[in-house]
């Protein structure tokens, strides 16, 4: 996915901190001077890769230069470059159309009359392209929206609403001015900051660890010197996108509560978002459509059709299910699609995004009481192992359901896709089905769970069957991952849990599904500050080295506490992800397991657990020298080391 030349491996910033800073007497990075040592670091990086006719950054003499007709992305790439530079350097670069003709240096950021020469490149979807010579950086990418504006995600949003406006000014902690800009949709095509984010990241060292300024690093540096590069590449996985669950324990601290427009931009920085796919449960509008009209959307009646709906059984728009083996009902569900598939509006609560329409039954198993359904449901009745909740006492049921409504739409619109999720009593392929092409298919995973050996051998059992059948049929795999526990168990159920830190697990599976072709990945819950930061960096590049990622995380993060802050995290990680530590009925059982409070404080979080986190995180405020540095350590110890030490004591 990625064509590099010219350019030092970004490990080299690691090996000259450990080289400058290791004390041979401890095995440790020294804590003398690690904050101050960052300018000396990335300016001897630079000077090692440079060539003798590397691009020097001059001020006064440097513009950074636009389209007068520049992409909302390209504005916005322009803005980041600007602010960036000036932070790390002092160097404020004018942004202008029109560069003067006296000798300057330009950084052409998106398409302009000074990137003619690149006019025959034909960047693809999400690809950029970052050229450094002696004279001129250029930083593009495919920011032209080619597909339609509509729809909805799984998070209820429509990319068209989506552009939001900021005041960037504000956002960046700049008192002088007053900037305002829009926001791309995290669905619209913004190749051009992509490009600059990851400019910034390999030339200038920035690093955005999270929304808030605070959590942002940005190294310093008395001269900015710029290695002789040729970069062109797209994200591995294509997409990105999870719930907005920032407010959850352990992140908000760790974030410093920052504004909603904070979270928003920070989500462009790490690219957040990619092509246009959703899937999730999309029928609770129907009884307002053709069961009853409800006053309070009375404008979803359509007409009385009560054949579609589950015989036998009742209940609320999320209770009841349907008849998935009515004819009527079928054609209905095609129809639907077939109409977002024209440009008509989603009706109700439909789930649909660019070239896929969501067909995803309801989340529940209240099955029609017919002949018909009863008759299908009958074949699967023992496929299942052991007590799993993903298994396949549905699989011919629905999946036959899912495959005649794709044959339905094929017939109209065959360059379309029914996008379906693999998921709960339908998560088995079934194997003597011939499922139809234009149905991209989303395996439901547990990835953070898999401290429950039998859960993990179950999950990746069928994924790897869906993947195996994907290659055959060349059918589209997304992913569906819950990295939203433990804590959101712990919310449901009113306990403070023991933390889901398992860093190199998300790594390594981060790296098989992008081996195995995954398309992209919907994050049910994204996880806290450092699993979120390298799961999204790995989704981009999925050959990143975890180790240097994590490694370089608590050194330019915590500076002189980086070790004990290190120690804090790899006791969680270690003792989290591995089984040993959990009842042995978990270690052996066929069953779907999720954190209780027993197991958090009982089995995890024991007293000599606690008694060694705390001695890391009490190192740690004491080796914290800089304000930043206490800052940061203080984030953490509130938002992490308080949080178990409450759920201990509850």
């Amino acid at each position: 996915s990625s064509t590099i030349s010219s350019f030092c491996s970004p490990s080299l910033l690691l090996v000259l901190l450990f080289f400058f800073f290791h004390d041979p007497a401890t095995t440790e990075i020294s804590t003398l001077s690690l904050h101050d040592a960052l300018p000396i670091c990335i300016l001897l990086l630079a000077t090692a890769c440079s060539s003798p006719k590397n691009f020097s950054v001059e001020d006064g003499n440097t513009f950074i230069v636009i389209d007068e007709k520049a992409s909302v992305p390209s504005v916005l790439a322009a803005h980041e470059l600007q602010h960036f530079v000036q932070q790390a350097s002092g160097i404020e670069l004018p942004i202008v159309n029109n560069a003067p003709s006296n000798g300057s240096k330009l950084i052409c950021v998106g398409e302009s009359p000074y990137t003619a020469e690149f006019d025959t490149m034909k960047l693809g979807e999400q690809e950029y392209f970052i050229k450094v010579s002696s004279d001129k950086v250029v930083l593009m990418g495919q920011d032209e929206n080619t597909d339609r504006d509509d729809g909805r995600d799984n998070n209820g949003i429509t990319p068209s609403k989506d552009r939001l406006k900021v005041n960037y000014s504000q956002l960046v902690n700049d008192t002088a001015s007053q900037i305002e800009l829009v926001l791309p949709s995290v669905y619209d095509a913004q190749g051009t900051c992509y490009a600059v984010y990851d400019f910034l990241e390999k030339f200038v060292g920035v690093r955005f660890y999270g929304p808030h300024p605070m959590n942002v690093v940005v190294p310093q540096q008395t001269k900015l010197q710029l290695p002789v590069s040729e970069i062109r590449r797209t994200p591995d996985l294509k997409y990105r996108v999870g719930t907005y669950s920032f407010e959850w324990p352990m992140m908000k601290d760790q974030y410093f509560k920052p504004s909603g427009e904070m979270w928003q931009l920070f989500l462009r920085r790490i690219k957040f978002g990619g092509e246009k796919w959703a899937a999730n449960h999309a029928f609770t509008s129907y009884q307002d459509r053709f069961l009853k009209k409800n006053p309070e959307h009375p404008e979803l009646f359509e007409a009385y059709h009560p054949e579609y709906f589950a015989q036998g059984r009742t209940g609320g728009p999320h209770e009841r299910q349907f008849c998935y083996t009515n004819e009527a009902f079928i054609r209905q569900v095609a129809q639907d699609a077939r109409d977002y598939f024209d440009g008509k509006p989603l009706k109700g609560s439909q789930i649909a995004l660019g070239d896929y329409f969501a067909v995803v039954p309801l989340d529940n198993a209240y099955w029609c009481q017919c002949d018909e359904c009863q008759k299908q449901l009958a074949i699967d009745e023992g496929n299942i192992r052991g007590e799993h909740f993903n298994c396949g006492t549905a699989t011919h049921y629905l999946w036959t359901f899912v495959n005649n409504v794709a044959k339905e739409v094929k017939k109209t619109h065959p360059d379309k896709k029914i996008a379906a999720l693999s998921y709960h009593v339908y998560a088995y392929l079934p194997k003597d089905i011939q499922l139809e092409d234009n149905i991209s298919v989303a395996p439901c995973l547990h990835p953070r769970n898999y401290w429950a050996p039998k859960m993990k051998e179950n999950e990746l059992a069928f994924y790897k069957d869906w993947i195996a059948e994907s290659k055959e049929s060349g059918r589209p795999i997304y992913l569906w991952n819950y990295l939203c526990f433990p804590t959101e168990r712990g919310l449901i159920q009113d306990f403070n849990v023991f933390p889901g830190f398992n860093v190199h697990a998300v790594s390594d599976q981060i790296k098989m599904y992008a081996q195995d072709g995954v398309r992209g990945i919907f994050l049910c819950g994204i996880g806290e500050q450092l699993d979120f930061y390298a799961t999204m960096k790995l989704y981009d590049d999925a050959q990143t080295n975890t180790d240097e990622m994590v490694d370089e995380f608590f050194i330019l993060y915590f500076g002189n506490a980086a070790p004990a802050m290190h120690d804090f995290y790899d006791k969680i990680e270690s003792v989290y992800a591995n089984s040993v530590n959990y009842p042995m009925d978990i270690q052996t059982r066929e069953a779907q397991f999720h954190q209780t409070e027993e197991i958090a404080w009982k089995y995890l979080g024991t007293e000599p657990v606690m008694e060694e986190l705390a001695g890391y995180m009490d190192k740690a405020v004491q080796l914290a020298s800089t304000p930043i540095e206490k800052a940061r350590v203080e984030s953490w110890r509130t938002g992490v080391g308080e949080y178990m030490k409450a759920g201990r004591e509850s």
